[in-house]
This record gives C-alpha cells, structure tokens and sequence, in this order.
C-alpha cells in the first residue's frame, strides 16, 4: 500500500490544518456573517446612497444570492456519489470530479457560498461591509480549499496535479468547460441543498427585520418580505420532511 507523502512543514501545514477544522463546522462562520450584517443595520439602518438606495442595494443583494444558490443547485445537481462535493463531516472522495462546474473552478460550491453570503452583506447598504464579507469569505474559503486539496492530492495524485494545472481554484476559466455525464437532477439538487436556500431566505428576512425594528417601523414587515419568509419556510418544511420520510428526492447513482 503506497503512504502518502508527509505535509510539509511551515505556514502552508497550520493553514491546511485551519482548513479541516474549519470544514468540520463549516455550517457556522456564515453565522458570523449574518451577525456582521444585522449588527451594522441596527447600529445604522440608512444604506450608503439614502434611504431611496435601499431597493437596489437589495436587488443587488438577491443577485448575488441567486447566482450563489443557482450555481450551488448546478454543482450539486450534477455530481455522482463519492466525490468531494458529497462531503458532510469530513473529507471525503472516492472519485475526483472534474466536469460540469468542476471543468470552470475547482472549488464551485466555495464560490456558491461567497456569492451567497455575499449578497446578504449587501442587504446591509454598505461597500465596506460588502468588501469585508468578500475578504472573510476569501479567508475562510482559501483555507478549506488547501485543506481538501492536499487530501485530493494524497488521493488521486497526477491526476488531481492535472485537474488543478488546468482549472482556476475559484475564479472561472470558461474555456476549459467540459460537461457532465450526469444529467443535471432538479430534484437531487432540493434534496441536498435546501438548507442553502432557506439560510439565504432567513437571513435576508432577518435583515430586513432588524432594518424595520431599527428605523422605528416595528416588527411589522412589507407584506412581499412576509410572503418571501412563508414561502421558503414552507419549501423547507416540506423538503426536509420529504428527505426525512421518503426516498422521493433519491437519484439512483448520486
């Protein structure tokens, strides 16, 4: 049985090994994030521009999410069970994937996530609060992306050294599209990343929430936010018991 090579002493092993831990609890830093951004809205509701500003800040703020949660649903939706986009709790890849999203950027639903959280900063109306999530997203992404990358590289050798000469890590080289064998599944894509879809929805509600409490309007959201809330409470209410209680949401081979 070949042993994999040791890590390398120095800065590049203490980022790596940032990078597991942070994988293990990855569900939380966007935690952080939304209490960045409800923090600065309570603290100063009027989004740069004035208060006519918001509406775009906010459109801006659901095109980001959306690219983030559409590019998220494609990766999802095309990958084949045992590859590194399947990870939960740990590393994991029995196969390495490099078509579909994975033919443009090595790290797809990292780029997702940032997209994502980084529309709900610019709910916020602030450029710096939008560079900030931008640069901790970047931090903590670069981090779990070295770290999967050694364990990539300890699994699948020249090839993973041949994927990753070609693709870029997070910004897309279309040129290098090669597409997926796997039909992409709609409703793969649900059953495995509504939780995605519902913290963007929760989140940007949150905001909003804080941004009426704050400028003296109360508790009392806009009846589009209220049906935007109820809406996404009840796609994961009921995908969430679909993926609990049935194997509707299943795809043979994923």
């Amino acid at each position: 049985m070949t042993r994999s090579p040791p890590s390398p002493p120095g800065l590049a092993a203490e980022l790596r090994a940032q990078g597991e831990g942070l994988f293990r609890w990855r569900s939380y830093p966007p935690v952080l994030v939304l209490a960045l951004v409800v923090g600065k809205v309570a603290v100063d509701p009027v989004p740069a521009g004035g208060p006519g500003a918001g509406t775009a800040w906010t459109a801006a703020g659901f095109l980001l999410g959306a690219l983030g949660l559409l590019l998220r649903a494609w990766t999802v939706g095309t990958v084949p069970a045992g590859t590194s986009g399947r990870g939960t709790r740990e590393l994991r890849a029995e196969t390495l994937n490099t078509t579909g999203a994975y033919s443009l950027v090595r790290h797809p639903l990292y780029l997702g996530n940032a997209l994502l959280w980084t529309g709900v900063a610019a709910l916020a109306g602030s450029p710096a609060w939008v560079l900030l999530v931008t640069l901790l997203s970047w931090l903590y992404h670069e981090r779990i992306a070295m770290a999967e990358e050694r364990f990539l590289q300890e699994r699948h050798g020249h090839a993973f050294a041949d994927w990753a000469e070609r693709t870029p890590a997070f910004l897309p080289r279309f040129s290098g599209w090669r597409p997926s064998p796997y039909p992409f599944s709609l409703r793969f894509a649900l059953g495995r990343d509504y939780p995605a879809l519902y913290a963007f929805v929760a989140a940007t509600t949150a905001v909003a929430l804080t941004r009426s409490v704050t400028t003296g309007a109360g508790w009392r959201l806009p009846l589009s936010w209220l049906a935007w809330f109820t809406a996404g409470t009840t796609a994961y209410v009921v995908l969430h018991a679909l993926k609990r209680l049935t194997r509707a949401l299943e795809v043979e081979g994923r």
